[in-house]
């Protein structure tokens, strides 16, 4: 019980972001506080069209939607699992911010069709742990939507060896130039001239004034290291990314 006790912890806390719900007057759209979820970003990714006055969310959808984050169709499912399945869910939901669950599970897929093997929940555990929570130098190609994972996602991995007169290690490192150029026309979805808002720092400005950033490679020995994003003007003391920068009048 006591990992399906967590999962209901979780859901009650993806509950209370929604109850943080308000109309923003500058932006003219529906807002939340979190304290626990990247709500925007949850709702964005399950299809939740939040922007009506009558929008409703349960108790029922915030389970449903943690038993999607860790690899179950529906909370029923969650429940009737063993208790192997459930510790996997588990560490997965955990580690977020070392390895996403789409990333996990094409990592299984391919060792069991390189194999031919079907690998049970305590086997995935074992390579789990051994190919990924062994050390801190992992991170996800993709933001963790839990809040407290993102500080972790965002900072040094402390295995990783630096000389006292390095500068600060980030995960990411800024492109200029026709790089930047040629990333903003490709992803780009607003004119330069644009007034943006970040729902993460809170910061207006044009949206010419973003910053491009790459992921170091380093960090992503696993997974194709071409992995370009729109950030924040302020990060990578800000979170926020693309889908965070909101046009403004």
């Amino acid at each position: 019980m006591e990992h399906i006790n967590y999962f209901k912890l979780q859901a009650k806390n993806l509950f209370k972001d929604y109850k943080t719900r308000y109309f923003n007057e500058e932006t003219r759209l529906y807002d939340y506080k979190p304290k626990y979820f990247d709500i925007d970003e949850i709702f964005n990714s399950f299809d939740y069209n939040d922007y009506d006055d009558d929008f409703s969310f349960t108790l029922m959808n915030a389970q449903h939607v943690i038993a999607n984050l860790v690899g179950f169709k529906k909370w029923n499912d969650l429940l009737k699992a063993s208790e192997d399945e459930l510790e996997l869910a588990h560490l997965l939901f955990d580690n977020a911010h070392k390895l996403s669950l789409g990333d996990w599970q094409f990592y299984i897929y391919d060792i069991e069709q390189s194999y031919h093997v079907v690998l049970d929940a305590r086997s995935k555990i074992v390579i789990l742990e051994q190919d990924f929570l062994s050390t801190d130098s992992r991170r996800s190609i993709e933001c963790p939507l839990r809040l407290d994972l993102r500080d972790l996602w965002n900072t040094p991995p402390a295995d990783l060896e630096i000389e006292e007169d390095q500068k600060p290690v980030y995960l990411y490192e800024e492109l200029k130039g026709q790089e930047r150029t040629d990333a903003l026309q490709k992803q780009g979805n607003k004119n330069p001239e644009d007034i943006v808002e970040c729902i993460h720092c809170g910061e207006r400005y044009k949206y010419k004034e973003v910053k491009v950033v790459r992921l170091i490679p380093q960090y992503q020995d696993y997974i194709s290291n071409d992995n370009v994003m729109i950030v924040c003007k302020n990060h990578p003391q800000c979170n926020g990314f693309s889908f965070d920068l909101i046009k403004v009048k």
